[in-house]
């Protein structure tokens, strides 16, 4: 079984490898290297600058709302412990494919070296949904007021805003549950009838993430804290893409719409290069030009990388370390 199972994740990686590079080379072929260069190296530094900077700023607040919601679990750690796991949480789900690998990584720690993986989970989980919450926030805001201009005519685009006023809805839906007893009462007692979500322990997981009355006002905080942040995550590609002179007063709106689309792409276990292309494709959609769009979608996530990289080395140090307590 062990076997099967390190044979099929190396398929998967493999696969997910073949499908980056095929991305790389069909954008790198239909672009042409010397149009991603020149477009890359005309952009202004002052503005990469900024974009580094904000979405440093973006990941510190992270550190902040993530601390906060442990010590509600009852997880009070040092904040150079969950300075350095979010970190590395950032930098996997940066590098790696699929935005959860992080998540995975931050549990897996605190269950190993705390022994409170489920409080670990419950707390990672609500961090990530507010922080989602928050981006359903922005989209929605931006998407009534681009659909009050009549800029939202494309039927692929007006489809993609549909599906965030839909995703706006499941998270309304989510966060009543976690609120409201007898909603809770009712799903407890359905799940209770059937072995399987007992020995998945669902019951057990769903708990820890509820919201008690006496956590309201500190639930407010934590979604004050994931709005500002979320904020400078978009406003990180605004600067990205004002680099590359695509921004104006008249089309920022779209930013506050399709980053939180590209962002929930990044919960699913994707590779590298699909989000960057399908976001690409998006503002192309709405009239961005479209070679600059494309190729602002990967220099995002490489500014992403870039800045996340600190997260790299904490995990790299932190595994020497390990080894050599091992070997005394």
């Amino acid at each position: 079984m062990a076997t099967e199972n390190r044979v099929r994740k190396i398929a998967l990686d493999a696969a997910k490898i073949l499908v980056t590079a095929l991305i790389i080379f069909v954008l790198v072929r239909k672009l042409g290297w010397g149009t991603i260069v020149d477009t890359v190296s005309g952009s202004i530094p002052q503005w990469l600058a900024a974009a580094f900077a904000v979405y440093f700023l973006s990941i510190l607040l992270g550190v902040v709302q993530w601390r906060v919601i442990l010590e509600n679990r009852g997880l009070s750690l040092p904040f150079k412990r969950v300075f350095k796991l979010y970190f590395v949480g950032m930098f996997f789900n940066s590098f790696m494919a699929g935005g959860v690998v992080g998540d995975i990584v931050k549990v897996a720690s605190i269950r190993s070296r705390h022994g409170r993986g489920m409080a670990g989970l419950a707390a990672t989980v609500l961090d990530r949904f507010a922080g989602l919450w928050a981006l359903c926030g922005f989209a929605v805001m931006g998407s009534i007021i681009l659909l009050n201009r009549g800029m939202l005519t494309h039927g692929r685009v007006t489809t993609a805003v549909i599906a965030l006023f839909a995703a706006f809805a499941l998270f309304a839906g989510i966060m009543l549950f976690l609120m409201f007893k007898p909603l809770q009462k009712l799903f407890f007692s359905i799940i209770d009838r059937y072995s399987f979500f007992t020995k998945l322990r669902i019951k057990e997981i769903i708990s820890e993430m509820l919201i008690e009355a006496q956590d309201f006002k500190l639930m407010i905080s934590v979604f004050a804290l994931a709005a500002v942040t979320q904020f400078l995550r978009i406003g990180a590609q605004i600067s990205t893409a004002a680099s590359l002179g695509m921004v104006t007063a008249e089309n920022f709106q779209y930013f506050f719409v399709f980053v939180p689309i590209i962002a929930m792409m990044m919960t699913i276990p994707l590779p590298f290069g699909v989000r960057e292309a399908a976001g690409g494709a998006l503002f192309a959609l709405a009239g961005f030009q479209r070679d600059t769009a494309f190729i602002m979608g990967f220099l995002t996530s490489l500014i992403g990388i870039a800045v996340s990289s600190l997260g790299g080395i904490f995990f790299i140090t932190e595994k020497m370390h390990k080894s050599k307590v091992k070997k005394i």
